[in-house]
């Protein structure tokens, strides 16, 4: 006998065949949202690698704020302090860092880090730890470069690169000779001095304190780079006395007031800005030894620390944004590309992209200035702005004849004893 089946059961029917294989896709989870603070050419550079963090890690999106150096540097030790306030990634200058991990405000990193110190400096290395213990990432370094005018050089019959510091300060004097409105290079007074004067300093092997954060004592080698960062402007009068970042430098580089500009590499960024009109005629070279059977050597003028607030709300997402900066080859090679931090992955220093040439130059930064030079390093202590207040003190008392240099050198090292033991 046939069954006769209804309108209404065929329907009921079929929205149970519905139900029974319906899959519930959870909805997309939203990207975890994470603070990093930086500033001028460390955002650009951030920004350049940004596309290829999100293809590594589409789960976390990076807010990055641009503000002041020194204002990170306080406001990041302020929130430390207090608990509250501190981004989730920020990044410290490098000299000031060891001030950060004795707070317990930063992030443990150590196993974060494990099986990559062998593709750091060790002494590099060894600064981001504290108590044998990493507090912060690596990020990039700034070594110190000699950047010159193709033009000027050329017109007072100078070649270069320029080996050897004897040999520099011969061609200054023909600079010197060629128009005595023009110096071959610049020399900073005050608290801005440490800056290029840690390049002389740790060039020449020189540190302040030793291992243990105590002061060397009866330091000649210190007082021997003294005087002859004074000798550049007193007695050789090849070098310009003008304060860093004062008007009167940026003034200097633009109108051939300088024919050389001591710098990080990081001043390449600045000359492009500063003289866009003279594209072509800066070129760069390696910091000079100290004479010819002088090892191949540089200094620093600068550098940084990524770090990690401990209170951080984001810890795992912030983790990976530092360890991505600091660590992958093409995050690094890509922050030298876009705003010159040189690599401090020594895998990425060795890439080839790092030959490349730089447009401004019309040739390859690294490989004309950093490639044929060891970068050396001092032993920072804590409250390193006490070191720099102290030395600039000095500087500006022996530019202005009331120190020589022995006895700037003697009063600094005395402070220093006083501070440190």
């Amino acid at each position: 006998m046939p069954t006769t089946i209804s309108r209404r059961q065929v329907l009921t029917t079929a929205g149970a065949a519905t139900l029974a294989t319906t899959v519930r896709i959870p909805a997309a989870r939203a990207a975890t949202k994470i603070t990093y603070w930086a500033w001028s050419e460390h955002i650009r550079g951030a920004k350049h690698v940004y596309a290829k963090f999100r293809e590594m890690h589409p789960d976390v999106e990076v807010d990055i704020i641009n503000l002041n150096p020194q204002e990170i540097q306080d406001k990041i030790l302020i929130a430390l302090a207090t608990g509250v306030g501190a981004p989730d990634v920020g990044l410290i200058i490098e000299s000031r860092f060891p001030s950060y991990p004795p707070t317990g405000g930063l992030l443990d990193v150590t196993a974060h880090l494990k099986g990559l110190q062998d593709q750091y400096e060790p002494r590099l290395w060894s600064r981001l730890h504290h108590n044998n213990k990493a507090y912060g990432f690596p990020y990039i370094n700034n070594s110190a470069v000699m950047f010159y005018r193709r033009d000027l050089f050329e017109k007072a019959g100078i070649t270069a690169p320029i080996d050897t510091w004897p040999e520099w300060i011969e061609a200054g004097k023909k600079i010197r000779a060629m128009n005595p409105d023009t110096y071959m290079h610049q020399v900073s007074p005050g608290v801005p001095g440490n800056g290029p004067l840690n390049a002389y300093m740790e060039s020449r092997g020189v540190q302040y304190f030793d291992e243990n954060g105590k002061t060397i004592r009866n330091n000649k080698l210190g007082a021997e780079v003294l005087a002859f960062y004074h000798d550049l402007v007193k007695k050789h009068d090849i070098a310009y006395l003008v304060r860093h970042n004062s008007p009167e430098y940026f003034v200097a580089m633009k109108t051939g007031k300088i024919a050389a500009l001591h710098s990080g590499n990081w001043g390449l960024e600045r000359i492009e800005s500063e003289a866009p009109d003279l594209k072509g005629k800066w070129g760069v070279q390696p910091w000079p030894r100290w004479s010819k059977d002088a090892p191949a050597v540089t200094g620093t003028w600068g550098g940084s620390v990524l770090v990690i607030p401990r209170s951080g709300k984001n810890i795992d997402a912030a983790v990976k944004w530092a360890k991505f900066l600091g660590t992958n080859i093409d995050a690094q090679v890509g922050l030298w590309q876009s705003s010159y931090g040189y690599p401090t992955n020594v895998v990425a220093q060795r890439d080839p992209r790092m030959l490349q040439p730089q447009d401004y130059l019309g040739q390859s930064m690294y490989e004309a200035s950093l490639k044929p030079r060891e970068t050396r390093y001092m032993n920072l202590v804590p409250d390193w702005p006490r070191v720099q207040v102290a030395m600039g003190r000095q500087l500006d008392l022996m530019f202005k004849g009331d120190r020589t240099p022995e006895q700037a050198w003697a009063d600094f090292e005395a402070e220093m004893v006083a501070f440190t033991g």
